[in-house]
């Protein structure tokens, strides 16, 4: 039974609010104005060009302070991973896929198995591996609860279709490669994987079955992304994955990226060498290494080739492509330090020549490192397709050259042709494309799962819009919160959004390097605020805040904190640098912000270079309280929804020669930390959330699924296997609805009710016993508004209570006793004003209910 109880009230007024049609970047700003990327890529003498200085954000975080990641730590986790999930078995949770299907996300690789007209498998660089049974109405993630699930390549044998490799570790290099642990094999069409060695290979650049003998395998090997290593190269199995041994070495910088086979003699093979390192603040694509070398004998020796081909120094990533109608023909494309090239050879490599590629100048931009893919036309051997930023093409084997694919997203990795149809399926940042009429126009394939998100808001007035920040898409947003419907409402590669909690028509959003922006009609037209710190050395992700009472005033981290009042129309800086300070790199900047909901004045920041700094009087003075905490990126600082003195820091990073934990907590303020982490992966870990409903239950996201403590942290559960080992990197509550939205990279975005987390959804609401404050609507609400506010509270029996609402520090501000409450959900209504009829200030407040043997609290906010 449901009973409501009423003290004075107001009517309530409904919000009605209209948000529009979302617009892109481009046109919004004129010649003269000098955008974000171009300052940062003036700052440190970098070419300019989208994608370049991105690069290094992700793997830095993981890399810092060492300039590179230990092997053994990292692949110790995944080992961890894969115990937790055996351990907890199927999560009774239930997730619901929140979307996007109709943005999309890069992918590495596509396949067809045999001359299926029905099945086909897309590899994705951190979401696994699709699959679909029907010609793509539908998709299947075969491969989304491995350990580690970004996928560089993967290959089908041509006669067992239902024989499989899978390379972990995306080869492409760039800021988003999450490195893998090796190899994996199916021999039921991906329903099931095991482990097939190779985990100290890091990142595969290609997969060949021979196609005469299945358990002879070659795989192209990069090794570490930061370190040189012994485990790059060519490796060979001749038992189906049992052994391994390589069989091309070039040196321990030069990576083997590609490989291609001989369609009728499997001795013949040829071999793309590219030498490239990376540091923490340096990038090397070219050398001396790179090159193509070819086999005559199954693998057993080689030979570079070199009549007509570059070499030297500037000589970088490169492609190849052997034609099967012709295959004495074979094309490479070159990403050399000045230009792209393709070269061509019509006697098996004896020798080449360049191809007339004048109009390719300029394709990959500056980051031809990302790229490196070429195909020719199973039956046309003159029929080209290369792949950069964009997708040119060619009919007469390289004379001519143009630009196809117009309609297409940009950056392309990958293409594969239908051996009967003549269907090309191509692959991209923004998802799947197919060709019917030979690559003249393509089609989108809007249904496939695999955003990637930096960041995810929740719009509180309308709980089903979500947003959020996605790498190469856009700010995007949901309007209903359907799963195929979502739209862009700033471009570039998307990270914080902020939607106003007072009016949704206001919304906050970026772009890379700290340009952000503001919309007042509900996003239709988005202006730039970001002039003040036009100058600033500033994190590719740039953290932005709302002060919890107040929305007028928002904080921005640089190297140092700004602040507005209004909303973004003017700013100040309330800090000076907050980080070990400037070597003239991109590095030294804020990476996380956070204001605490229950004393607005304290702040927190933390950096990338490992400090933490709180200040306790809204950003007038700061203080460093990084003592106790390891030197690694600080991903985020929160603040803890009951408890005033309670603070969380979260790190990126893998554990070197010492131990590291990936979370902590202080009680004081940060005078003192403890480790929170004991039991899980020695993951980085990429998000945190406290429970404003729930004392002590935590989220995290990490790079292997989402984690939850429900004491405090001194015990953890994996709790995302129905999502899978995606990482994780924004996760959101929304309170009044209890929901939780989780943003991955690779998987796109899911919602869990947070109502599950109790024994049942009945004992939640008709407890067994004692009372429980279980909502609050609206929230926040508006003081000197004459609405209500009303409490739901549900009793286990008939009982009497009081009602007592507090103030942050603890001195009542109304009370009422004697409510009877029937069993069950009870409804109390409230008008907002104190016990002299007076109208509260803004701020935190407390609601308890106690019937003299059980009592329950729960927070709300007053604007």
């Amino acid at each position: 039974m449901k009973r409501t109880v009423t003290s004075p009230l107001f009517s309530i007024i409904p919000f009605i609010l209209l948000l529009t049609a979302g617009i892109f970047l481009t046109g919004r700003f004129g010649n003269d104005r000098k955008l974000p990327d171009q300052w940062m890529a003036e700052r440190v003498n970098t070419p300019q060009g989208p994608g370049y200085l991105p690069s290094d954000w992700m793997d830095r975080q993981r890399s810092f302070p060492h300039g590179g990641i230990k092997t053994e730590a990292y692949l110790e986790a995944l080992e961890k991973v894969r115990q937790l999930n055996a351990a907890a078995g199927r999560s009774a949770l239930e997730w619901s896929f929140t979307g996007p299907t109709n943005i999309g996300g890069r992918i590495t690789d596509i396949e067809i198995p045999g001359e299926s007209f029905t099945n086909v498998y897309v590899a994705t660089a951190s979401g696994g591996i699709l699959k679909t049974t029907n010609n793509g109405a539908s998709w299947v993630n075969i491969f989304k609860d491995q350990p580690s699930i970004p996928v560089g390549d993967i290959a089908i044998d041509r006669s067992n279709t239902n024989l499989m490799y899978a390379g972990t570790g995306e080869a492409n290099s760039s800021s988003q490669s999450f490195r893998g642990d090796g190899i994996y094999k199916s021999t039921d069409g991906g329903t099931t994987w095991t482990h097939a060695g190779l985990e100290l290979s890091a990142y595969i650049g290609r997969i060949v079955i021979d196609h005469s003998n299945p358990e002879r395998v070659f795989v192209a090997a990069c090794g570490n992304l930061f370190t040189p290593d012994e485990h790059r190269g060519v490796y060979r199995t001749t038992d189906g994955g049992n052994s391994w041994e390589r069989v091309l070495f070039v040196n321990d910088s030069t990576s083997a990226i590609d490989i291609v086979q001989h369609p009728t003699n499997p001795d013949i093979l040829y071999a793309a060498m590219w030498e490239r390192m990376r540091g923490l603040n340096y990038r090397r694509s070219f050398g001396p290494g790179s090159g193509i070398w070819k086999s005559t004998d199954g693998g057993d020796t080689w030979a570079e080739l070199s009549s007509g081909l570059p070499q030297g120094d500037e000589t970088g990533r490169i492609g190849l492509a052997i034609a099967e109608s012709s295959p004495s023909t074979l094309y490479a494309f070159y990403d050399n330090q000045f230009e792209v090239a393709v070269y061509k050879t019509q006697n098996s490599g004896q020798s080449w020549t360049r191809t007339n590629d004048g109009n390719l100048q300029g394709m990959n931009s500056t980051f031809g490192w990302y790229f490196g893919q070429i195909r020719v036309h199973p039956d046309d051997p003159q029929k080209l397709f290369v792949m950069g930023v964009y997708l040119y093409t060619s009919d007469n084997g390289g004379n001519t050259w143009y630009e196809t694919g117009y309609e297409m997203h940009v950056d392309h990795h990958a293409m594969t042709f239908h051996p009967v149809t003549n269907r090309i399926y191509e692959g991209n940042d923004g998802g799947l494309y197919f060709s019917d009429n030979n690559g003249s126009g393509w089609l989108y394939m809007n249904n496939l799962p695999i955003t990637q998100f930096y960041d995810i808001e929740i719009d509180r007035l309308n709980p089903s819009r979500i947003y959020g920040g996605t790498q190469d898409n856009n700010t995007i947003r949901t309007w209903t919160g359907q799963t195929g419907n979502w739209e862009a409402i700033l471009g570039g590669d998307g990270f914080y959004s902020i939607v106003d909690y007072t009016n949704s028509n206001i919304i906050y959003a970026e772009y890379q390097w700290g340009a952000l922006h503001k919309s007042t009609n509900g996003g239709s037209w988005m202006t730039g605020i970001y002039d003040a710190w036009s100058s600033d050395r500033v994190n590719w992700s740039a953290p932005v805040i709302m002060h919890p009472t107040n929305p007028q005033v928002l904080y921005f981290g640089t190297y140092r904190v700004w602040r507005t009042s209004n909303g973004g129309n003017s700013w100040s800086a309330v800090s000076g640098d907050l980080t070990q300070g400037d070597d003239g790199s991109t590095f030294h900047t804020i990476s996380t912000l956070a204001v605490s909901s229950l004393e607005p004045d304290i702040l927190l920041a933390g950096s990338d270079d490992g400090r933490v700094h709180l200040s306790v009087n809204g950003g007038s003075a700061w203080s460093d309280i990084s003592e106790g905490l390891p030197e690694r990126w600080v991903t985020r600082v929160a603040t803890d929804p009951f408890d005033v003195n309670t603070i969380y820091v979260t790190l990126s990073g893998f554990r070197w020669d010492e131990p590291l934990a990936h979370v902590y907590k202080s009680t004081d303020l940060g005078q003192h930390w403890q480790a929170i982490s004991d039991g899980l992966p020695g993951l980085p870990v990429n998000a945190f959330v406290a429970d404003p409903g729930t004392r002590n239950r935590f989220f995290i996201g990490t790079d292997a699924g989402i984690f939850m403590s429900q004491n405090g942290g001194e015990s953890w559960e994996i709790i995302s296997q129905e999502i899978g080992n995606v990482p994780v990197t924004s996760l959101k509550i929304h309170a009044e609805e209890n929901f939780l939205v989780a943003g991955t990279y690779g998987l796109s975005s899911y919602k869990l009710d947070l109502n599950q987390l109790n024994v049942g959804v009945s004992e939640r609401i008709i407890p067994s016993s004692g009372l429980r404050a279980v909502l609050v609507y609206p929230s926040p609400f508006v003081a000197e508004s004459d609405e209500f506010v009303s409490f739901r509270i549900a009793a286990g029996s008939e009982t009497l209570a009081q009602v007592r609402i507090t103030g942050i520090s603890g001195s009542v501000v109304y009370q009422h006793a004697n409510i009877r409450l029937d069993s069950g959900m009870n409804d109390y209504r409230w008008n907002g004003r104190d016990l002299r009829g007076n109208r509260l200030t803004p701020g935190v407040y407390f609601l308890e209910v106690n019937d003299g043997r059980e009592s329950s609290v729960i927070r709300f906010l007053m604007l």
